[in-house]
């Protein structure tokens, strides 16, 4: 499996799952050279980051770097690229989008575990705080995978 140097963070809308796997990510990255992003599958028009999403990465000294959701486009994967989506019926739409994309993965999936991360659309803080703790806890598993496929290299 080759190096990649970027890291797509992949969920329905980019309003709250695929952004804060993107800002965990992006905290305990090292590498300088590795992209990380996120994109949404159902991104009609820019909407703004969900507020429980910013308030819960924020308790954890979490920041997003951007305001608004962005939708997946072709233009966002090349060979390089792993994408990393919250659950299986996002990879499996992923893969229907981008059919010669072929690093597409769940997230739960890549770290070595069957989760999914559901939306917590419309759930209450401690529901959005408890999604970002199995977030942040795969995407730590999935660093770990990564570093150790790098270093077989």
């Amino acid at each position: 499996m080759a190096k990649f140097r970027k890291i797509l963070f992949v969920c329905t809308d980019n309003t709250c799952r695929s952004i804060m796997a993107e800002t965990v990510m992006k905290a305990i990255n090292k590498d300088p050279e590795v992209t990380i992003t996120s994109r949404g599958l159902v991104v009609l028009f820019a909407e703004p980051i969900n507020p429980k999403a910013v308030a819960v990465m924020r308790s954890h000294q979490r920041e997003a770097d951007r305001e608004y959701s962005e939708p997946l486009t072709a233009a966002d994967v090349d060979e390089d690229t792993l994408v990393l989506t919250m659950t299986v019926k996002d990879r499996e739409r992923v893969k229907e989008l981008l059919p010669l994309c072929e690093n597409v993965y769940t997230l739960g999936e890549f770290a070595g575990t069957p989760a999914e991360i559901e939306q917590p659309l419309g759930g209450s803080l401690a529901e959005y705080g408890t999604c970002y703790e199995n977030i942040d806890l795969l995407v730590k598993m999935a660093a770990e995978r990564m570093m150790k496929l790098n270093d077989q290299q």
